[in-house]
């Protein structure tokens, strides 16, 4: 008797001890921004090794240590800080640790950081990839709002001046920053959170009417770009008049790498389509070319077709480096030409150029992990219920990556490609999507006489 009622204290204890923990995880003022914020780290959870941005070491200490509920008004560790960062702001390679080390250790105390040293570090960091590094006093004048302004050593308080403007502090500050006291994980979590959403992922601005902006604003409302490459997009026009600019050789390596699944055994000789091709620090468009099409998930040689519509649409195209990777970006619909125009093979590539080569690959490559849910029989269906008492004779022909430009927006899809041939020799065409079955064009062919 004594043993059962022992059992059932400890359900009852049990139960009201589970109910205690949802009241607690529910009620905390950092919960809502946490739930997104994980979205956003899933990318580096998932790709966390000795090659990637952080370690599966660190990971496994931030998971712990962070994102536990338990853990959230605690003071977060210098190693978690840095963590952190290294996921939310698009640091070089090269500077990385360097950087981290100066802006995170070197402003610690202990294993701990304050939450002025830790802003102040953040923005250092955040200036060169999302931020300027200019500010007047008008335009950090709103930050004198805060009642405890003055208690801001003079080192950080310019720093911390731009963070308030900029929106990127934590949820908890209202009246007060709290200079001194140490940052927790939820603070940490809340500006992480910030930095990443509004800065990070926000999409980059362009010189006004520039050619790239409705194909940009495009890719972005497609949620479909990986989170590591909109981080590399933010830092790349962080001036917006970088867009005619040549683009840095390891700039356009960053920015192609985070927007392509590159497979774990081409990772390490990434480099070999990019990084090798360095001319001046810069790189030439048809070399540019040739990581674009060797570092998918498929690379391949071009099809006859291929090259023989890649040499109509480029004048220069038999003097490219590798005219077949030429070929092979044209048929995917990567590059644009008409009826001899010059490619430039001997032009630099651009920042605007980079970002439109290495965004329509990405897209490519999510339109390739998509699964088709047309067959052909389907699509014979839907392409006659355009015309259905009709004589004619039909033929069906399956296509990737057909080009679709509509009003503003450029689309590049797989489909099938429906003809109607009438008795009077006149012709219908209708493209099909081969994922969703929608009709893409209907168009007609009037019949020579």
């Amino acid at each position: 008797m004594k043993k059962k009622l022992i059992v059932s204290m400890l359900s009852i204890f049990m139960a009201y001890g589970s109910t205690a923990y949802g009241a607690v995880e529910e009620t905390h003022w950092v919960m809502k921004e946490l739930k997104d914020y994980k979205q956003y780290i899933v990318p580096y959870r998932d790709n966390a090794s000795t090659q990637g941005t952080i370690t599966q070491k660190e990971w496994d200490s931030f998971q712990r240590n962070v994102l536990d509920w338990g853990n959230l008004d605690k003071p977060i560790l210098l190693d978690d800080w840095a963590t952190a960062l290294k996921m939310a702001v698009d640091l070089p390679e090269k500077n990385r640790d360097a950087w981290i080390s100066m802006y995170v250790h070197g402003l610690g105390q202990g294993t701990e950081i304050t939450r002025e040293n830790a802003v102040g570090g953040m923005v250092k960091l955040l200036i060169g990839s999302y931020l300027k590094g200019s500010w007047s006093a008008e335009e950090v004048k709103p930050a004198k709002a805060l009642l405890d302004h003055q208690d801001i050593s003079d080192k950080q308080r310019g720093l911390v001046e731009i963070a308030y403007v900029q929106g990127i502090l934590d949820d908890s500050v209202k009246e007060k920053f709290r200079p001194n006291d140490k940052l927790t994980n939820a603070e940490a979590i809340s500006m992480m959170f910030r930095v990443m959403g509004e800065l990070a992922y926000d999409k980059p601005d362009l010189p006004a009417n520039h050619w790239l902006s409705e194909e940009l604003e495009s890719a972005y409302q497609s949620s479909k770009l990986p989170k590591p490459m909109l981080k590399v997009l933010r830092h790349a026009f962080q001036d917006p008049m970088n867009a005619e600019r040549n683009i840095p050789v390891a700039l356009w390596h960053e920015m192609l790498v985070s927007g392509l699944p590159v497979p774990a055994y081409m990772k390490e000789k990434a480099f070999m389509y990019t990084l090798a091709y360095d001319k001046d620090g810069g790189i030439l468009r048809d070399r540019a070319v040739v990581g674009v099409t060797k570092l998918g998930k498929n690379p391949r040689s071009a099809t006859a077709e291929e090259k023989m519509k890649a040499e109509q649409a480029f004048g220069d195209y038999p003097s490219a480096f590798d005219s077949d990777k030429i070929a092979v970006a044209y048929g995917d619909g990567l590059l644009e030409g008409r009826s001899g125009q010059n490619f430039g093979v001997s032009g630099y590539l651009t920042y605007a150029e980079a970002a439109a080569l290495a965004i329509r690959a990405s897209l490519r490559e999510a339109l390739n992990d998509t699964p088709l849910l047309i067959d052909e029989k389907t699509a014979l269906q839907i392409a006659k219920e355009t015309d259905p008492d009709s004589e004619a004779e039909w033929k069906v022909t399956f296509k990737k990556e057909l080009v679709l430009h509509y009003n503003t927006d450029r689309l590049i899809y797989d489909g099938w490609v429906v003809e109607a041939v009438y008795p009077a020799g006149n012709k219908m065409v209708v493209y099909i999507d081969a994922r969703t079955g929608k009709i893409m064009v209907l168009g007609e062919i009037e019949a020579f006489l």
